[in-house]
């Protein structure tokens, strides 16, 4: 290591011509851990000694899958056509700003803002990412700026990274709000629950996406804080063309945060914990990167046994370092540091210079 890059290493910047040095994942999020008492808090190992390749891993894995489509309802069929309505276009500085709605199944559509840098041409391919807005009034404004809290406005800073970005509405949040949803939801689709229906809608999202000229599809992340956390858990989970998530706040364990509701996964659950729990989709996602935050609300270091039952899995794939947990003592907030590891999390996993 020559003179240049000792000083850069201990003053923290990057010298002229060279690439950011990445950071060291596993210090950053796993480290503070390696001495941490672990609890037992019934959750159930992800391997036995008859699982010792990721092979033998993926029979597991399809058993799992399938116990969790059971609980969360059968997909509505997709339909033929997004049948996408542009219903807005704004010119920005330094990006559009375009609102549109696309068909999710036959008895609903997704609302949408779509942000795209203003220096992408035709030709041009670039990451996308989708975020997942928090319960809020304000549902899609907030992450692109048009809410009073612009700390969260997400999809502002992510276009501003480059991104194509995509902030869709979260059902529960349409109409009179999650209850009325809810009771709509279980009238038109009895054999679905709420977080089913959200894993549905961000897999349309996708879709979505994949239509878009200037999409590189094999780079598409999602990002949410809150009630966006546990749909990033779920879309992760059940469609494996997100490459990389963050997942702030959420609650990570169902006893952790009131998934139990109507909206979420129902009461229902609740006779199948801890048999049934949280790291077992953290294990669907493996090996794709994924990182939990939470500022000792929802979650913070009692996340850690979930990342801990789950690092085995990752093990099998030699991707210990795409599981992690950051703990930022900041409570139910995103603040700005968490916010920055975040994105850094993204411009690593998802290859964005």
């Amino acid at each position: 290591m020559n003179l240049t890059m000792l000083i850069a290493l201990f003053f923290n910047f990057t010298p002229i011509g060279q690439k950011p040095m990445p950071l060291d994942w596993i210090t950053l999020t796993q480290k503070p851990y390696k001495t941490a008492i672990i609890p037992d808090i019934g959750l159930t190992p992800l391997l036995n000694p008859s699982i010792r390749t990721n092979e033998q891993w993926n029979t597991r894995r399809s058993e799992l899958k399938e116990q969790w489509m059971k609980k969360i309802g059968i997909f509505p069929k997709k339909p033929n056509s997004l049948a996408t309505k542009i219903e807005r276009t704004e010119n920005l500085k330094d990006h559009k700003r375009i609102l549109l709605s696309f068909q999710s199944d036959e008895n609903d559509r997704i609302q949408a803002y779509l942000l795209v840098p203003n220096d992408i041409d035709k030709t041009s391919k670039t990451a996308a990412v989708v975020v997942f807005h928090q319960t809020t009034k304000y549902t899609i404004k907030e992450p692109v700026g048009l809410g009073p809290n612009q700390s969260l406005a997400i999809a502002n800073h992510l276009v501003g990274r480059g991104y194509i970005v995509l902030a869709p509405e979260c059902f529960i949040m349409k109409g009179k709000g999650p209850q009325a949803q809810a009771t709509e939801l279980a009238k038109n689709s009895p054999e679905l629950t709420g977080m089913g229906k959200m894993a549905f809608d961000s897999s349309r999202c996708i879709d979505f996406l994949e239509t878009n000229e200037n999409v590189d599809s094999s780079n598409i992340g999602c990002i949410g804080f809150s009630l966006g956390a546990k749909e990033v858990l779920y879309a992760m989970a059940f469609d494996p063309r997100y490459k990389a998530g963050v997942f702030n706040e959420g609650g990570i364990g169902i006893r952790m945060s009131n998934w139990t509701d109507p909206w979420y996964l129902t009461s229902k659950i609740k006779a199948n914990i801890p048999a049934m729990e949280h790291h077992q989709l953290l294990a669907l996602i493996a090996p794709r990167p994924i990182l939990i935050m939470g500022g000792n609300s929802a979650d913070g270091d009692s996340s850690w046994p979930f990342i801990h039952a789950t690092l085995p899995v990752y093990r099998l794939y030699d991707s210990e370092e795409k599981i992690g947990l950051i703990n930022h003592k900041a409570k139910h907030t995103f603040p700005d540091s968490a916010r920055e590891t975040a994105y850094q999390w993204l411009d690593h996993w998802l290859d964005h210079k």
